[in-house]
């Protein structure tokens, strides 16, 4: 007789989804973020609106590209004009490439970004463009840049979800990394010593605190691109639009605390979920559980298993024998695959030669049966 191989996925495969606690977010537009560029969370992540001074992310990424540390800046007119920011120059003012990212992206200065900009590219025009091409080759979808510095202009904006994938790549810089998590630094310039103060105040009262950038301006209000780091896991957060920079800290507190909660809560199914039934008619039926636990920091919401068995499955199997793959996906993006194996043993079935090719035809059809979400 035959044994006909007949695949029941199981209903209950993402109930093993831990849940936790969730503090108020009251941001208008906002994201969370991890270090592997999953989206934990967003509210009108994708919404372009003024971005003012986290522009300088962007900024400080070109300039590293263009740029030695230890090339001397001479400030032109028109950057020491432009105004605005914690560091005031003078034309004619000499400074290292170095310090002025320091000035750029902790103490915001305008005139710092339009100083590089013209030194690495010749002109802010031209390293506006430059910021444009990059941004684009970044992936960002909502972000068009007018000048260096962020300061309100027509096309001039950016979403949360550009800032955020700008903030990962400066966090890849160790060298830019190393600045936005600094909270006071020094830098020499044409009067002697200068001290710089970060303006971000979560490096300062958030445990594991390493940056971003903060900004103002009329049109974007308070903006701040804030990461954390605990137990070697990184998230970024984008708060967009708050009423004070208080406001911000308070929104980028809550967004990092709900993102370490996302990060922590990361077992999907444990080792030995059960997501499909195989029946072998006559040997009998076993359930398939995974073999490996499933780990990530996705949503319930977004998660499916899907089991996709081996096209040779046939008795006999011992408990543990591998059936397949339990293939894990978080909206279009395959996120894992671990090993599907049985729970129970099947005995051995004689079949006919004939017996064979209905069982395999069976089995070539129990691939398109998919999991249950």
């Amino acid at each position: 007789m035959a044994c006909a191989l007949v695949v029941t996925p199981r209903a209950d495969v993402g109930a093993a989804i831990a849940r936790g606690a969730r503090p108020p977010l009251r941001c208008s537009a906002c994201v969370i973020v991890d270090d592997r560029g999953h989206t934990l969370f967003a509210r009108a992540a994708l919404t372009a609106r003024p971005n003012a001074s986290t522009t300088k992310i962007v900024t400080a990424l070109v300039v590293r590209r263009r740029a030695a540390l230890d090339e001397v800046v001479t400030v032109s007119p028109a950057a020491a004009a432009t105004g605005g920011g914690g560091l005031d120059l003078d034309p004619g003012d000499r400074y290292s490439v170095g310090a002025l990212l320091r000035a750029l992206l902790m103490t915001s200065s305008n005139e710092a970004a339009v100083a590089l900009a013209e030194h690495s590219a010749g002109s802010h025009a031209r390293f506006v463009t430059l910021m444009n091409e990059r941004a684009e080759a970044m992936g960002a979808r909502a972000t068009h840049f007018v000048t260096a510095h962020g300061l309100d202009a027509p096309k001039h904006y950016s979403c949360a979800r550009d800032l955020a994938r700008f903030a990962l790549r400066l966090l890849d810089d160790p060298v830019l990394a190393r600045i936005v998590g600094t909270s006071t630094t020094t830098i020499e310039g044409p009067a002697g010593s200068e001290t710089l103060e970060n303006r971000n105040v979560l490096l300062e009262s958030y445990q594991g605190a390493t940056g971003v950038k903060t900004g103002y301006t009329a049109l974007a209000g308070d903006v701040l691109v804030a990461s954390a780091t605990r137990s070697d896991r990184t998230v970024v957060v984008v708060t967009m639009g708050a009423s004070s920079d208080e406001a911000a800290a308070v929104e980028a507190t809550a967004l990092l605390d709900r993102g370490r909660q996302l990060l922590a809560r990361t077992v999907v199914t444990a080792a030995g979920r059960a997501v499909a039934t195989l029946y072998f008619d006559p040997a009998g039926a076993t359930e398939v559980v995974t073999g490996a636990p499933v780990r990530g920091p996705w949503r319930r919401a977004d998660v499916e298993l899907s089991f996709e068995p081996d096209a040779a499955v046939a008795p006999p199997l011992a408990a543990g024998d591998a059936v397949g793959e339990v293939v894990i996906s978080a909206g279009d993006e395959i996120v894992a695959r671990v090993p599907a194996v049985v729970s129970n043993a099947v005995a051995p079935t004689e079949t006919s030669w004939g017996g064979r090719l209905v069982s395999a035809v069976l089995r070539g059809l129990g691939n398109l049966i998919p999991g249950i979400p």
